[in-house]
């Protein structure tokens, strides 16, 4: 049974995985891994894995609460 990067049992994605998910660049993606806006999970030396859930989370909108008096 081969794993597809949209089977939604598969709890973590490789940074490649993720990028295609998004439509973005590798580079992308470790960006927002060193800005620390997406969690990552290094395995070894060189492997990183990215759990599902917190990428989702990514794509999550953000609730904006406008200020009352500025302009």
């Amino acid at each position: 049974m081969a794993i597809t990067t949209t089977d939604p049992r598969t709890p973590f994605l490789t940074v490649a995985q993720a990028a295609d998910e998004l439509a973005v660049t590798q580079r992308f993606i470790r960006k927002l891994i060193a800005d620390g806006q997406l969690r990552a999970v290094k395995v070894g030396a060189r492997v990183v894995r990215i759990r599902r859930t917190d990428l989702e989370d990514l794509l999550r909108p953000a609730r904006v609460i406008p200020r009352l008096g500025r302009r």
